[in-house]
């Protein structure tokens, strides 16, 4: 037990980063994750999986109906608990958003149902994120067992602990990792299998009930992400060559016979016996546990769409910019941001870390490569061991990203895409580390600035690229203004409501005053309404005005959601030359695309309007 002491500190650790990149990081604001948890409610809402159509027909989940379920699945408990007509999540879009052109990280909108006390929905959301937390977690543990296994009976067997902490530390305390498994997600869930993966294959010779298990996990795999095909010749060379037992597995320190000649290495070479598990049995078995786990989802793809994976729809939804293969430049950008978006690129890939950070991120590359080459050069001084699984596994998921890339375009290049090969890179990673990473202390200086780094990324970079412009349920009880009802909407529909207000500063000539509003949402807008605030005298001229979108625009009025509050703020200047008397405060919706007003109701019946605004109140100017 005292031995996994800081395996299970390790995981700890994880486990809190990833609750505190969830804390921080609003729903929605990730890679994909708008589709992944319209699935996850869409699966407790209709208790069916979704199905795909060709436009003009919409589909059940857009853009992420074509996923495998597992992930899905397991993460559909953190929904049911909800009423059913809560078990889906109004998530308007932001046409600002800088992958449409704009100028605002966010892509989705974020609303006063997010500040707390959050809302029944945004605890599902949250809490459906933990399922990939505990499948990052389970990535940090098989990533340890699979190194412990490299060197368990061999010569840096003494070593082994050392290797197998940082290997999984480096895994751990990757912020892009963290982040990732902080999401609704199907990434995560794939990293942990191809983790189980890599340990099972290089734990043990080839036997049938090693062949069961990875079948078994196979197949979980490719009911997690298509992209678990990757996996397939990875545990086809198992199949055929037994893995470790069967396969030339070179230790980088060989032993030596009295004669001077390499003798062999106590683990590998291919004379070692396997049991009764030949090449064709083993793969026998492999096919059929995963065939017998995830046939079923390949098989309906086939019926509902006639092709295993479903690409034609998917197709017809996804749309990419082209990526210019024959572009040098284009390569060298796309492969810098695969590499940053690796370590620590948030948000929809458009929230880079500060590039101090990337310096240390390439620093430890270049460190780890360094020491590749010293053991390369000095063999004999080596303290770790490596195995051909180790290279096959980040080969096959570059290979893959290159051929996503050539079919979906620019999108492809995400390190995310790496994870599955995520533990076969951190011991790469580590074995070239333990070069100048001899001791304990070392390796544990090391594990507390990637942590404190780690740490750092979502409280600085990542919570402040999302500022609120709601008010939370405790700001608007704190609100102090006038209580009035003055709710705007086109016919028959809800609208929004302003429910207080109240003017700062003393009207009089010359002065300026400023009218703060307190709006409510009941449903969704249509449309990017503009507020008018007019002053008028008695003939219903305007004297002064202000005409303007709520809060300038920050927060639109087509990504309100019900239960919004927002406060907004307009500014009158009144003339130095009004004449004394009483001036009536008019203020409604236009749009400023058609010129036409919203109607002013003054309670909740919707066939009932009251004119196109509200008289909000009657200001008395005084003599200059």
């Amino acid at each position: 037990m005292k031995a996994r002491l800081p395996l299970i500190a390790l995981v700890a650790l994880f486990l809190a980063l990833c609750v505190l990149y969830n804390l921080t990081t609003p729903p929605g604001e990730g890679p994909d994750e708008p589709g992944h948890a319209a699935y996850v409610f869409f699966l407790a809402r209709e208790g069916r999986l979704p199905v795909q159509c060709l436009p003009p027909c919409v589909s059940d989940v857009p853009g992420s109906g074509h996923h495998p379920p597992l992930a899905y699945l397991l993460a559909t408990p953190a929904a049911l608990w909800l009423p059913h007509p809560l078990r889906a999540f109004d998530l308007p879009g932001n046409p600002r958003f800088t992958w449409a052109g704009g100028d605002q990280v966010n892509a989705v909108a974020h609303g006063s149902r997010e500040q707390w006390p959050w809302d029944a929905q945004v605890w599902a959301w949250r809490l459906a994120r933990g399922v990939s937390s505990l499948a990052g977690a389970a990535t940090v543990v098989f990533t340890y067992l699979a190194v412990r296994a490299l060197h368990r009976s061999t010569e840096h067997a003494a070593n082994g602990d050392l290797m197998a902490l940082l290997a999984a530390a480096l895994v751990a305390l990757n912020p892009q990792f963290i982040f990732i498994s902080s999401l609704i997600s199907n990434d995560a869930l794939l990293a942990a299998l191809g983790a189980a993966l890599l340990w099972l294959v290089v734990s043990s010779p080839r036997s049938l009930l090693r062949a069961m298990l990875i079948g078994v996990v196979l197949g979980l795999a490719l009911i997690t992400k298509q992209s678990a095909w990757v996996f397939a010749p990875f545990v086809f060379v198992w199949c055929v060559t037994g893995g470790v037992a069967h396969m030339s597995t070179k230790t980088l320190r060989p032993s030596h016979a009295a004669d001077g000649r390499a003798a062999t290495p106590p683990v590998g070479g291919a004379t070692l016996p396997v049991g009764a598990a030949t090449p064709r049995s083993s793969m026998a078995v492999v096919v059929a546990g995963a065939m017998i786990i995830a046939g079923w989802w390949y098989l309906r793809n086939w019926q509902l769409y006639g092709d295993p994976l479903g690409l034609q729809a998917f197709r017809a939804e996804f749309a990419t910019q082209a990526f210019e293969a024959t572009n040098l430049a284009a390569w060298a950008g796309a492969l810098t941001t695969l590499y940053e978006s690796f370590w620590a690129r948030f948000g929809w890939m458009n929230l880079p870390a500060p590039l101090w950070t990337m310096a240390v991120y390439v620093a430890l590359l270049a460190v780890s490569v360094a020491g590749w080459v010293r053991l390369l050069a000095r063999p004999n001084k080596a303290i770790c061991r490596w195995t051909w699984q180790l290279a096959v596994l980040p080969i096959l998921s570059l290979v893959w990203v290159v051929s996503f890339a050539f079919t979906a375009g620019l999108v492809a290049w995400q390190g995310r895409l790496l994870f599955p090969a995520i533990a076969a890179i951190a011991t790469l990673l580590a074995c070239g580390l333990s070069v100048w990473l001899r001791h304990g202390a070392s390796v544990m200086l090391l594990i507390v600035g990637m942590a404190g780094i780690a740490a750092w990324l979502p409280v600085s970079v990542i919570r402040p690229a999302y500022p609120f412009q709601t008010l939370s349920s405790s700001a608007v009880r704190a609100w102090e203004g006038h209580e009035t009802y003055a709710r705007f909407a086109r016919s028959t529909e809800p609208g929004a409501v302003i429910r207080r207000w109240r003017i700062e500063g003393t009207p009089r000539p010359g002065a300026t005053i400023e009218l703060a509003l307190l709006w409510n949402a009941v449903s969704r807008q249509d449309r990017d309404w503009w507020t008018f605030v007019h002053l008028v005298d008695a003939n219903q001229r305007i004297v002064t005005e202000d005409n303007r979108e709520p809060r300038n625009g920050a927060y639109p009025m087509s990504q309100w959601v019900a239960g919004d509050w927002v406060e907004a703020r307009y500014s009158l200047a009144i003339p130095a030359h009004l004449s004394p008397g009483e001036y009536a405060l008019w203020v409604g919706l236009w749009d400023p695309a058609t010129g036409r007003r919203a109607a002013f109701f003054d309670d909740d019946n919707v066939y009932d309007p009251d004119g196109d605004h509200v008289v909000l109140t009657i200001l008395t100017i005084p003599e200059p």
